[in-house]
């Protein structure tokens, strides 16, 4: 006698499918979440807008530093012992990135069971453009540095040995290096108090806790900050005058040391003006009737046969 039997490979056999996906947990730009960008020389990423209200490619903007010298004295004559300010000055060259998720028409978008295809498409072009500007705000810091500091008593990549870990000695160089630099490295002020931004990777938060006891011991008698500026959100710690953040993106290495063989990571001191971003378009998202679209700009697109999306940032970075 046989039985009347289902298996998973039968056409009948039941099955539920989820009416809403889900997706990774949202990737939000880091700078802009923790308060790094902003108008204005108090940033540590300043952003210009100019290009947003006039044509052009590029964006130059000067720097003055503070005065140094030691001006006169008693009645001295102060005609001809006048001081010339330095300025510095860098540009920023607009570039655009694109991206598209393109659907293949209104019939394919029937056959989902998630039927807010278009407004999955949006939000994954709305993450993959904070991530990549955030990655290229990382490259650019990164590659752009105007002093390295070693762990240990290393001097060079070369010199580095295993047990050259991060440490608060590696950070208190660091502030005590931003303070004696000529010109001097500002800090951004929160509540009165100069502080700097140290961002560093998952492999060197782990040897801050584990295995330097003088952080561990700050972090049990700290007191919170009491402020609620966006640079102090998510911090790992504090340590002498710095914001510690800890993030994946900062640049990793396994050739380091004598033997080319050590792994390591290269841990960002940030101070004010540390990097300038400027925008010819923020993103916008327009909804358009068309029977042929072209592609988006830093923009991210969705196309459709009949409808499409875009969405365009237009930006560049300078360190």
């Amino acid at each position: 006698m046989g039985d009347w039997t289902f298996t998973t490979a039968d056409a009948l056999t039941s099955q539920t499918w989820a009416k809403k996906w889900w997706i990774q947990s949202k990737t939000a730009s880091y700078f802009y979440g923790h308060g790094f960008v902003g108008p204005g020389q108090d940033n540590i990423i300043v952003e210009f807008s100019e290009l947003e209200k006039e044509q052009g490619y590029q964006h130059t903007y000067g720097q003055i530093r503070e005065l140094s010298g030691a001006g006169v004295s008693g009645d001295s004559t102060m005609e001809g012992a006048e001081e010339s300010p330095d300025v510095y000055d860098d540009a920023i060259t607009i570039n655009q990135r694109r991206n598209a998720v393109r659907s293949a028409g209104k019939l394919s978008e029937q056959y989902p069971s998630d039927k807010a295809v278009r407004t999955w498409a949006q939000e994954l072009l709305d993450r993959w453009m904070a991530a990549l500007i955030d990655q290229d705000i990382f490259d650019a810091l990164q590659s752009s540095c105007t002093k390295s500091i070693w762990g240990g008593d290393a001097t060079t990549d070369i010199t580095i040995e295993a047990g050259d870990y991060f440490t608060t000695s590696l950070i208190s160089k660091a502030v005590a290096y931003a303070q004696k630099a000529t010109p001097k490295i500002v800090g951004k002020t929160i509540g009165g108090k100069e502080m700097f931004v140290c961002v560093i990777s998952p492999d060197q938060s782990f040897d801050l806790r584990t295995r330097d006891a003088a952080w561990s011991q700050a972090q049990r008698e700290a007191q919170p900050s009491g402020d609620a500026n966006a640079i102090f959100s998510g911090k790992t710690g504090m340590w002498d005058q710095t914001v510690i953040h800890t993030h994946k993106r900062i640049a990793t290495t396994a050739v380091w040391g004598s033997g080319l063989n050590l792994n390591g990571a290269a841990a960002m001191f940030l101070g004010l003006q540390a990097g300038a971003i400027a925008y010819a378009k923020k993103k916008v998202w327009n909804e358009k009737t068309s029977k042929n679209q072209g592609s988006f700009t830093q923009e991210c697109e969705l196309k459709n046969d009949v409808n499409s999306g875009e969405a365009r940032y237009e930006y560049a970075l300078a360190a």
